[in-house]
C-alpha cells in the first residue's frame, strides 16, 4: 500500500486536472462563509458583537473557508455510486483497500483546491488588510493537526453514511441530514461563541464542531493552551468513535454486496 500510495496521488491529481471545471464548480458551491462574512461584517459595523469586531469576523470566516476546504470529502457520493452500478466490484478485488484510492483522491486534490482559493483569499485581504496577522507558531501547529483529524472525522462520517447504501442502494438522502446539522452546528455559518449559552454548551458534546470550527479557533488563536489541548482531545476521542464505526458498517456492508453490475 505504501509504495503504491504515490502512485495513487498522481491518479488523483490527474483527475483532478482534468475535470477541472467540476472542481472549480465544486469550490465555488462552498464559498457560503464568504457570504456569512459579509452579512456580519454589517452586523459588527455598529460596534462589537459578544466581543466580535469586523476585524476578528473577517478573520474567523477567512479561516473558516479555508479549513472548510482542506478538510472536505466527497466519498459519500463516490460510494453511492459505485456500490449502486457495481463500479465497487473490481475494486474489491485488488489487494488493496478501496478506501484507500478515495482517500488518495481527495488529497490530491487539494493543491488544485489551493490555486482555485487563491484569488478568493487576496481579495477578501485586500478588503480586509488587519487580516495580516503573525500567528504565534504553536496555535500554527496545532491548528494544522487540528485540521487533518477534521479531515479524517469528515472522512470517516462520509465512510458511514456510504456504505450504508449497501443496505439501501442510496444514502445521500441521510447524509444530507447530516449536512444541515452540520452547517447549524459546526461553526460553518456563524461562530459558535455567538451562539446562546444554552445551544454553545449543547454543541461541545457533539461531533460538528470538532470537524471545523476546533481547526478554525486555534489557527485564529481564540483559544488558551489548556483549552486548545482539549479541543483536539476531543477531536481525538471523535476520530476513534468514528473510526469504529466506519469498519463495522463498511465490513457488514461489504457482505451483503448486491449492486446491479456486481
Amino acid at each position: 500500500m505504501f509504495r503504491a500510495f504515490p502512485t495513487l496521488l498522481r491518479i488523483g491529481l490527474a483527475e483532478a486536472v482534468a475535470y477541472r471545471a467540476e472542481l472549480v464548480i465544486w469550490v465555488l458551491t462552498a464559498t457560503a462563509p464568504l457570504i456569512s462574512m459579509f452579512i456580519w461584517d454589517r452586523v459588527a459595523e455598529e460596534g462589537p458583537l459578544g466581543g466580535w469586531g469586523q476585524g476578528e469576523m473577517a478573520r474567523y470566516f477567512l479561516l473558516t473557508l479555508i479549513v472548510r476546504h482542506i478538510t472536505s470529502s466527497w466519498v459519500v457520493w463516490e460510494l453511492n455510486e459505485n456500490i449502486r452500478t457495481g463500479g465497487l466490484s473490481p475494486m474489491l478485488l485488488r489487494p488493496m483497500h478501496p478506501l484507500v484510492f478515495f482517500v488518495a483522491q481527495n488529497l490530491a486534490a487539494m493543491p488544485l483546491r489551493a490555486v482555485i482559493l487563491a484569488p478568493l483569499i487576496a481579495g477578501v485581504m485586500w478588503w480586509r488588510p488587519e487580516l495580516m496577522w503573525t500567528p504565534e507558531p504553536w496555535t500554527v501547529a496545532l491548528g494544522l493537526l487540528s485540521a487533518a483529524l477534521a479531515w479524517v472525522i469528515a472522512f470517516t462520517v462520509q465512510v458511514i453514511f456510504g456504505s450504508l447504501a449497501f443496505f439501501s442502494q442510496q444514502s445521500l438522502g441521510l447524509f444530507n441530514v447530516w449536512f444541515g446539522l452540520w452547517s447549524l452546528g459546526s461553526g460553518y455559518l456563524f461562530p459558535l461563541e455567538l451562539a446562546p449559552d444554552w445551544l454553545r454548551q449543547g454543541l461541545l458534546w457533539l461531533p460538528f464542531r470538532a470537524t471545523l470550527a476546533t481547526p478554525v479557533e486555534l489557527l485564529a488563536g481564540l483559544v488558551d493552551g489548556p483549552s486548545a489541548l482539549r479541543l483536539v482531545l476531543a477531536q481525538l476521542v471523535w476520530v476513534g468513535v468514528f473510526l469504529g464505526i466506519a469498519a463495522l458498517t463498511w465490513s457488514r456492508g461489504v457482505r451483503r454486496h448486491e449492486a446491479v453490475g456486481a
